[in-house]
């Protein structure tokens, strides 16, 4: 806003009465004490139109009068006499006050909202009535303009000083909030929580109508896509639905923004105020009280009883889905009361997409994040680096937005993790899910009489579960057997057992299980069971389940429960020698899972000595070469699916294989220590090709060092064998491995070797695996 319309918005006031209630809350908002309008109505008391006291650390209070003035001052006689007067009359006569007080004036200013001429100021000054007084002084707009912009610059905002005080207080709460701040483990840098906050990604919003075919007449059920915009202009009752993390407070929270600009409200005549469904407890679910001390909180000085008679508030209430049925029972039905009863309307959050109420409710269903959604959200919170693509990269390549749901909280649980220690998934999957289990169960209330239960204990019920149902391989559970499961749990510990519709209030507030119409119950994702599992193994099973993490590594649930349990501690040196000494061995099913679980187990286990973990990727290399000899046997057997597969293929395969599964930063160390060693061994094609296995995977993007590749491709009887150069061109031109980073010599170096084999290529291309022996010669 220029000078000039500052000037003009001084200028626009109605009335002298206007211009002084506008003082009123500036000296106010200038840490004025004790503001009093002496005249609000009738002739000025001795001159004195507001009066105020100021303190002052050293000399102690002064007490100001304001006379008040509206239009331009100039030199006319009679003005100019009537201030004389006032100002003389203000310094002359103390003010009474209401108990009988005398207040004696210090200092007199005399104010008004436009010009105030030099010849004006100087009639007043030099006369000799007020010769025996000095402390006095002017403000006129231009320097009235600067006082306000430091200490009331929200006045230059449209609305009144009730809407813009409460506007300015309710909409900085508002941004605050957000529920990663409610982590028991991870502590959050504030700086990164204002990142997130400044945030916001759109979701895919939508609702059902009912709709009639105009030829047949029949009513159908619809669903449409929906826009925040579109919920601004909405006067019916709001539910907000979709899984916990989705984003249903940030919605809330954004649309209730929107609707507390200070125009806004003062333009609309109506007010939103956030109530959150646990706090209301408090009250008795009293909204009358609750929502007459938020509005009285965010309005601060500028609260009046009469002024909120004005307007219509519409609760917001968030949360709805944490109170008992009792309590959601009575605060529906209180809702609907104050809605009826003061014509508004509410906006509600609430897990489920329906809500039994008597009148009619718009429902609006919040999607998880789509891949674009992801991507954008990333791009932002990795906004000014070039992390964001490597980021989004190992999202797709670790598969981990398939085991978790895409929600806003998941993607900044994540992002958080890898913006912190830079380390990739699955080095971070147990934080990962500590943190979104964390926030999710926080929540959860289960009662025992009147108290609530510990956290670490309502964890327990699902750990406890989750590990029943890995050890029955039966991943869905009756809401009757869950019932028993739970109360069984609770009773032997001494608390109160669930009734069946606390147990389904525990289903629902958890975030973790689903139930069907079927009364079926289990977990939303595999991964809960896994991670859930490995909890209860790690700080409560370990004497009867540690065995079965090693025993049963090449079963994939258990694999992953067992990397699970790795990631708890990061440093368990006895788990390696474990899983390869007592892990099944023997088969191509062994070799292949082994092989992978050993990837991702080293890179949970990131804390561990790489000297220990060197120990995975030597184990993972030479089943991967038990693998080569036993698939160039199987391309003869026309059942197999190896079936005249080339050699080169099988060992391009074999190489990615283990580029896929040893690729992180985590490793780097691991993997150079592991080349080291490997690379003082005979010198053949065995320990020659794991070398190429592990310096193309030093080359994959995530970690990006080109070391020992270049001193691998400087080995001439790596280069001068018939095949290797030509697997390690298939990582560079496959895009296995940094293409940009392939030191353009070493790629001509490579390109020169195959071109000298040419025919041998074309032949070996052509030809099954098994047609060649141990010397890379084409058998008759």
């Amino acid at each position: 806003m220029t000078t000039q319309t500052k000037k003009e918005k001084l200028k626009d006031f109605k009335n002298e009465n206007k211009f002084r209630e506008f003082l009123i809350d500036f000296l106010i908002k200038s840490n004025f004490k004790d503001v009093i309008h002496t005249h609000r109505y009738g002739f000025p008391e001795q001159g004195k139109d507001i009066i105020a006291r100021i303190e002052h650390p050293i000399t102690g209070d002064d007490w100001f009068a304001f006379v008040v003035k509206k239009g331009r001052i100039a030199g006319g006689t009679n003005e100019i006499e009537m201030i004389k007067n006032q100002i003389l009359q203000s310094f002359e006569y103390p003010y009474k006050g209401v108990n009988g007080d005398k207040i004696k004036i210090n200092k007199v200013v005399v104010v008004t909202n436009e010009n105030f001429t030099n010849g004006a100021q100087y009639q007043i000054t030099e006369s000799p009535k007020l010769s025996l007084y000095n402390n006095f002084s002017f403000w006129w707009n231009e320097n009235l303009i600067p006082l306000i912009d430091k200490n009331y610059s929200d006045f230059w905002l449209p609305g009144d000083s009730f809407a813009k005080e409460f506007s300015k207080n309710f909409i900085n709460d508002l941004q605050k909030e957000i529920s990663i701040r409610d982590l028991s483990i991870q502590k959050v840098d504030d700086k990164k929580l204002q990142k997130l906050l400044d945030i916001f990604i759109e979701p895919k919003l939508t609702t059902d109508e009912i709709e009639e075919d105009k030829k047949t007449k029949e009513k159908n059920l619809k669903t449409k896509k929906f826009s925040i915009d579109k919920l601004e202009k909405i006067d019916t009752n709001i539910l907000l639905s979709g899984e916990q993390g989705v984003g249903k407070t940030k919605i809330l929270n954004t649309l209730a923004c929107r609707l507390s600009h200070p125009q806004t409200i003062f333009n609309n005549q109506q007010i939103p105020i956030k109530l959150k469904a646990l706090e209301l407890r408090d009250y008795s679910f009293n909204l009358e009280e609750s929502i007459h001390d938020i509005i009285k909180y965010y309005s601060n000085q500028f609260f009046d009883e009469e002024t909120i008679k004005n307007y219509k508030i519409i609760p917001f209430i968030d949360d709805f889905d944490l109170l008992r049925s009792s309590e959601k029972t009575e605060l529906k039905e209180k809702l609907k009361k104050y809605c009826d009863k003061n014509s508004t309307h509410f906006v509600i959050t609430y897990s489920k997409s329906e809500i039994s109420y008597n009148d009619s409710i718009k429902s609006i269903k919040i999607h998880n994040f789509n891949i674009k959604q992801i991507e954008s959200f990333i791009e932002k919170f990795f906004e000014g680096t070039s992390r964001a693509e490597k980021f989004i990269q190992i999202l797709k390549e670790s598969d981990i937005l398939s085991k978790l749901p895409t929600t806003p909280l998941t993607i900044s649980l994540i992002s958080l993790l890898y913006d912190e220690n830079n380390f990739e998934i699955p080095a971070t999957l147990s934080d990962i899910y500590t943190d979104f289990t964390n926030v999710l169960l926080g929540k959860l209330e289960v009662y025992n009489k009147t108290e609530l239960l510990i956290y670490n204990l309502k964890r327990r019920i699902f750990t406890s579960l989750a590990l029943k149902m890995l050890d029955d391989r039966v991943f869905e559970i009756s809401l009757k057997d869950f019932k028993v499961f739970v109360n069984s749990f609770l009773t032997e510990r001494a608390y109160e057992s669930q009734t069946e519709n606390d147990v389904i209030e525990i289903i629902e507030k958890s975030g973790l299980l689903y139930i069907t119409d079927n009364n079926i119950i289990g977990f939303k994702q595999q991964a809960f069971i896994e991670f859930l599992a490995s909890i209860e193994i790690y700080h409560h099973r370990r004497e009867t389940h540690y065995s079965k993490l090693v025993t049963k590594f090449n079963d994939v649930a258990w694999q992953n429960t067992a990397i699970f349990y790795a990631g708890h501690s990061k440093e368990l040196e006895g788990m390696i020698d474990d899983v390869i000494e007592q892990s099944p061995n023997v088969d191509l099913r062994d070799w292949f899972i082994n092989s992978s679980g050993m990837g991702y187990l080293s890179q949970a286990l990131y804390q561990t000595k790489p000297i220990e973990r060197k120990k995975l990727v030597l184990k993972s290399l030479e089943n991967i070469m038990k693998s080569y000899h036993h698939i160039k046997k199987m391309t003869e057997d026309e059942a197999s699916v190896f079936y005249k597969m080339p050699l080169p293929l099988l060992l391009g395969t074999l190489n990615h294989w283990f580029n896929e599964n040893f690729k992180s930063i985590t490793l780097k160390n691991t993997l150079n220590i592991s080349f080291d060693e490997i690379f003082k061994l005979d010198n053949n094609f065995e320990n020659n090709f794991k070398s190429l296995m592990i310096s193309t995977t030093l080359m994959t993007p995530n970690i990006n060092d080109d070391e020992k590749f270049s001193k691998l491709i400087e080995r001439e009887e790596f280069m001068s064998h018939p095949i290797l150069p030509l697997i390690a061109d298939f990582a560079i031109e496959l895009g296995m491995i940094e293409k940009k980073s392939v030191d353009k010599a070493i790629k001509s170096k490579i390109e020169t070797r195959i071109k000298k084999k040419r025919e041998y290529i074309k032949s070996v291309l052509k030809e099954p695996a098994y047609r060649f022996n141990d010397k890379f010669a084409l058998e008759k």
